[in-house]
């Protein structure tokens, strides 16, 4: 039996390898976490500006 073909067995409809699946779900893990982070920080900078916006309005 071919790599390959013991590849199929395991995952009937797809067309990547195990190993490439596996690299495919921790590239999407780091993005996702990538993008939680940027989420964050525009939240962080929102309030920097909000901030500095008020205090400019106040005095």
């Amino acid at each position: 039996m071919a790599y390959g073909e013991n590849n199929r067995e395991h995952q009937p409809e797809s067309v990547l390898t195990l190993e490439q699946d596996a690299i495919l779900n921790l590239y999407l893990q780091k993005l996702d976490a990538y993008f939680e982070h940027l989420k964050e920080s525009e939240k962080i900078q929102v309030e920097i500006e909000t901030l500095h916006l008020k205090r400019l309005l106040t005095n």
